[in-house]
């Protein structure tokens, strides 16, 4: 017959018991040897070159047919006079950029990128919705510059008095 194998539930073997037994972790003139030997043995391709690929970075420019969307709505909003006072609507702005500059206003991507620049727009104070976030859109009053905009020309002369 053949030998008996160990049972997994059978003790351990004394010497492993008593600690005798070597750490599984292999000094490094050990490891040298053995990687040096399984390198000579391994079959490799040392003719094999690699090809370096230069990715093109788009420009803006060439990717969008279009001018900056703040822009558009800016000539929208300029283009209807008669709404000038109270505001345009945002379907107005999307009519406008269908009709000029030939966009798909019915996509994700292009709404998403008129509603971003409207609010961006309103946050530097570039567009006005006089009747809250979702109602019409007029541009921004010109701001007269007040004094604490503009800065002293000389500030020597405050120290000449």
């Amino acid at each position: 017959m053949s030998s008996p194998l160990p049972s997994p539930f059978a003790s351990p073997a004394p010497e492993v018991a008593a600690g005798t037994k070597k750490s599984p972790v292999r000094s490094k003139s050990s490891r040298g040897a053995k990687s040096a030997a399984t390198k000579k043995s391994s079959p490799r391709k040392s003719t094999t070159t690699k090809k370096t690929t230069t990715k093109k970075v788009a420009s803006k420019s060439a990717a969008v047919d279009h001018p900056s969307w703040k822009d558009i709505i800016k000539e929208a909003i300029t283009q209807h006079r008669e709404d000038a006072r109270s505001g345009i609507s945002r379907s107005a702005i999307k009519k406008y950029a269908e009709e000029k500059y030939k966009l798909d206003m019915s996509s994700a991507s292009n709404l998403h990128q008129l509603n971003l620049a409207l609010t961006r727009g309103a946050e530097k104070e570039t567009f006005v919705f006089p009747k809250g976030p979702s109602g019409k859109v007029k541009l921004a009053p010109k701001r007269p510059r007040t004094p604490a905009d503009a800065k002293e020309v000389y500030p020597y002369c405050a120290l000449s008095h």
